[in-house]
């Protein structure tokens, strides 16, 4: 399962990102493509754990 997201990135970022793209010779992707990877990456270094919520409360279940 996957969820959607959209968002606009400002002019400086959107720059930044084409930077980084470049300098880390991910001509093959897109825009978009090469942001899901850094956003996901990014992600998994904040918080390498799996994380569940409840579906009825919609709280955070904490592991025991």
């Amino acid at each position: 399962m996957s969820t959607k997201f959209e968002f606009y990135l400002s002019d400086d970022d959107t720059e930044r990102l084409f930077a980084i793209k470049e300098d880390k010779e991910k001509d093959d992707l897109t825009g978009n493509e090469f942001a899901k990877e850094l956003l996901t990456r990014e992600l998994y270094r904040l918080h390498p754990h799996p994380v569940k919520y409840d579906d009825d409360t919609g709280e955070r279940v904490k592991e025991k």
